[in-house]
């Protein structure tokens, strides 16, 4: 048990019938707490040099008891949000400022994600709510918008929902002005590709608040989706993609991360590949979190080095991030830059 993160215990957990939880004696209290009146505490610790510099407390806020979800931080601005009904909130760690965005709370889904971005037309912060109500199987999923500053309410995004299935729970990444998510990909679907491989990557533009898509890179069209997955790294739209199986012992050594870059006229977009090889160590766990010229900073274990180490895409070494003080194991780590912006428009 102590090798599962607490959150996913606590997912496991809430799922099961009260008579199968209260045949356990020994269990952490941390699953058993059911009551949302009682409250979690959130940290925010910001580190500027990953060699020798502390982790600093910057801020913490009290919040409902929940697992919570932290989103990439976007102009100093982090977005983080329950999934067993601890609300929706935007921080600015900087200013020690907080806001529970209005709506039902995370009990009221089956599912639920969210993505944080800004819109760069009317200077604005966007949340994207893409929600799976409970009892509610048949139904798509509901995509609703708050803008901060603006909205007083949640508003309902109307889409095709034909050949457009959502594929995992990840949440949507914001990049390049859009939010991002893997769908699946049919015949039916609106999309420009000629590819059937069964997935492509769903994008919503946060200026026109309309859908389109995204070709994935071909050599990565017939792999395996379940082993994909969408990050922001400087501002460009990720693909990960950990389908590998390069040994008879299926231990995955090998990741690419695929970037979308455009020309200078922002016109023309494709996809460029990068590697990431061990000589002895799986990396399926890894994710990249921030890059640094030519390194790319991995959040994942990796056997002998650590949680959070430095990638060289130029010498294909690894070295490991120190982060000095003392905090949980399961964090979430992006790039920050301390701002004043309000949390009020």
């Amino acid at each position: 048990m102590d090798l599962i993160p607490e959150p996913l215990i606590f997912d496991f957990l809430i799922r099961l019938p009260v008579k199968s939880l209260v045949r356990f004696k020994c269990i952490n209290r941390f699953c058993l707490n059911d009551d949302l009146s009682s409250a979690s505490t959130v940290y925010f610790f910001t580190v500027k040099d990953y060699t020798t510099a502390p982790a600093v407390l910057e801020y913490s806020v009290r919040v409902s008891f929940d697992s919570y979800i932290v989103l990439p931080s976007c102009n100093g601005l982090v977005c983080f949000y329950g999934a067993h009904g601890g609300g929706i909130h935007v921080c600015n760690p900087t200013t020690k400022d907080t806001v529970r965005l209005p709506g039902p709370s995370a009990t009221a889904f089956r599912s639920l994600r969210c993505g944080f971005g800004f819109d760069l037309k009317t200077c604005t912060y966007k949340i994207i709510r893409i929600s799976e109500q409970i009892n509610h199987f048949a139904e798509d999923p509901k995509i609703d918008i708050f803008t901060m500053g603006y909205d007083n309410s949640w508003r309902t995004i109307k889409y095709n929902a034909a050949g457009f299935g959502f594929l995992n729970r990840q949440p949507p990444v914001f990049a390049i002005g859009f939010f991002c998510w893997i769908t699946a990909y049919s015949s039916s679907s609106s999309s420009p590709s000629t590819s059937s491989s069964g997935f492509l990557i769903a994008s919503f533009n946060i200026e026109s608040e309309t859908f389109g898509f995204i070709d994935p890179p071909k050599t990565v069209s017939s792999k395996n989706w379940s082993m994909l997955c969408l990050h922001e790294l400087q501002g460009k739209l990720c693909l990960v993609d950990m389908d590998f199986n390069l040994n008879p012992a299926g231990n995955n050594k090998r990741i690419d991360i695929w970037f979308l870059v455009s020309d200078a006229g922002n016109k023309i977009h494709k996809w460029v590949q990068e590697s990431i090889f061990h000589p002895s160590e799986p990396l399926q766990a890894m994710r990249p979190v921030a890059i640094d010229d030519r390194e790319i900073l991995l959040h994942g274990f990796i056997k002998g080095l650590g949680n959070l180490n430095w990638y060289n895409l130029q010498t294909r070494s690894f070295r490991r991030a120190e982060i000095k003080g003392s905090f949980s194991p399961y964090f979430h780590i992006s790039d920050y830059v301390e701002s004043l912006v309000p949390l009020n428009g």
